[in-house]
């Protein structure tokens, strides 16, 4: 019953009078601005048809109004009838050869149909007339950024900010780009020298701080963040990755403080909690973690990274069983994640379930066979399960799909010769030493038995001399 109070309240006049009318089958005259009106109030609704009827009994009225012939053209449009629209503006065209307005909705018609670079060479006529060139400006970089020519994208958004540098949708889509292109260093001379030209663009030390963690430049990031709180000490994206450059630099304290500020009262990103939760996992502090992935899901369900997080401190704190539950309820957002198969497979072998691990291991190479981590997991499970031949027929698949992994061959070279398999462990601890000697030393911390055993030691002093 409010919604429809306040709908009656939000009616123009105009509106109300126009179908009163029309209900007694009687004319209707209005000024052009007051059918505008009419039309504007049917479009926001959604209802196109509609306005599009209002707009021809409106040039009924007014015949040859430009700006209902203009609406009328953006409507044909929206019902996807692209081909009259642009046959309307033609006509419209031969009236007013330079009005801004028509080209703009040319270029949108166009753009719509894919036709690109017909969208930006109607865009291009409008801007000598433009009261707001850097939005048509930002339009032409969006139709190369459709054509993949990026490199005028980048150009057209830098002729967006020459002309206003507080156009914001022009610096996040120039990051966007940046970004896809992993013009890391590009990035930063972009937003360096829009602040040289505008020092206190919030936005423009925002994306340079961004700029700076993708470059692994944490330190300088932080100050660009710093900077831009010093503009506007509320700006929550600023705090948010503030806090993400200090969990990098393992500052984790400080990293809290920072993301907590970034929670508006009624946070609906729970992303932001799941940041939070992870620094606490970070710090051990397993119970506050699993509350904060707790309020992740419940904001947002489809968090995959907030369920595997929980059975993470569900497993730190010695409960597999419950562990299991947030684990599968993670796989079943994301069932092809090898990180995530092999994590729920350590789950099952730690809740005494070591078939079901196995099999979630042979899952997740089924979903990556080149995942290197997974082999490493997978045999290292069988090894520490007991079952040494199954440990050695896994790193030996391993190197059928990973060939060139010399940490494998090590590993495999291990099992043989702590099974009592010398010699078809020399030929891959030969092989291995061969390829690369600096992997035997991580081995001999991982299995110090090997010490013990002289065949394995007198092929490692011989590749040492």
């Amino acid at each position: 019953m409010k919604n429809q109070i306040e709908d009656n309240i939000n009616i123009p006049w105009q509106v109300e009078k126009f179908e009163e009318q029309e209900k007694l089958r009687r004319s209707v005259y209005f000024d052009v601005d007051d059918f505008e009106e009419v039309i504007d109030f049917y479009v926001y609704r959604g209802n196109y048809t509609r306005g599009l009827k209002v707009v021809d009994y409106a040039l009924k009225v007014h015949e040859g109004a430009l700006p209902l012939l203009l609406k009328k053209a953006q409507l044909l449009a929206t019902l996807n009838r692209e081909e009259r629209a642009l046959e309307l503006l033609a006509e419209v065209e031969k009236m007013e050869p330079s009005n801004s307005e028509l080209f703009l909705i040319k270029g949108a018609i166009y753009s719509q149909m894919r036709n690109y670079e017909k969208a930006i060479e109607e865009y291009l006529k409008a801007l000598p007339d433009a009261e707001e060139p850097d939005f048509i400006y930002i339009n032409i970089a969006f139709e190369y950024e459709n054509l993949g020519n990026f490199k005028k994208t980048i150009e057209y958004l830098e002729k967006a900010l020459e002309i206003n540098p507080e156009n914001d949708m022009a610096i996040y889509e120039a990051a966007y780009c940046f970004d896809l292109l992993s013009l890391t260093q590009e990035s930063i001379e972009f937003f360096q020298k829009l602040i040289d030209r505008h020092p206190y663009s919030v936005e423009a030390w925002f994306n340079l701080g961004v700029s700076f963690i993708n470059a692994s430049l944490y330190e300088k990031a932080l100050e660009a963040f710093d900077y831009a709180l010093a503009i506007d000490e509320d700006h929550e994206h600023s705090w948010f990755h503030k806090g993400y450059a200090l969990s990098l630099l393992n500052q984790f304290n400080e990293a809290l403080e920072a993301y907590k500020k970034s929670v508006t009262e009624n946070e609906t990103d729970g992303m932001k909690f799941y940041y939070i939760g992870e620094c606490y996992e970070k710090m051990e502090d397993y119970t506050r973690a699993s509350d904060f992935y707790h309020r992740a899901t419940r904001i947002d369900p489809t968090i995959v990274d907030a369920w595997m997080g929980m059975g993470v401190c569900e497993l730190e704190t010695g409960n597999p069983r419950k562990a299991l539950r947030y684990l599968e309820r993670g796989i079943e957002l994301d069932p092809e994640n090898p990180g995530y198969l092999c994590l729920l497979a350590d789950a099952y072998i730690t809740a005494g379930e070591p078939a079901k691990g196995m099999k979630t291991f042979e899952k997740a190479l089924e979903a990556d066979p080149q995942d290197e981590e997974t082999w490493f997991e997978y045999a290292e499970a069988q090894w520490q399960s007991g079952q040494r031949e199954e440990a050695i027929l896994v790193a030996t698949r391993s190197l059928l799909s990973l060939p060139e992994n010399n940490t494998l061959r090590y590993r495999l070279a291990a099992y043989l010769f702590l099974s009592g398999k010398g010699n078809e462990g020399a030929y891959f601890l030969e092989e291995a030493l061969t390829r690369n000697r600096e992997g035997q030393d991580a081995l001999l911390e991982a299995y110090p038995t090997l010490a013990t055993i002289p065949a394995y030691m007198d092929l490692v002093d011989l590749y040492r001399s």
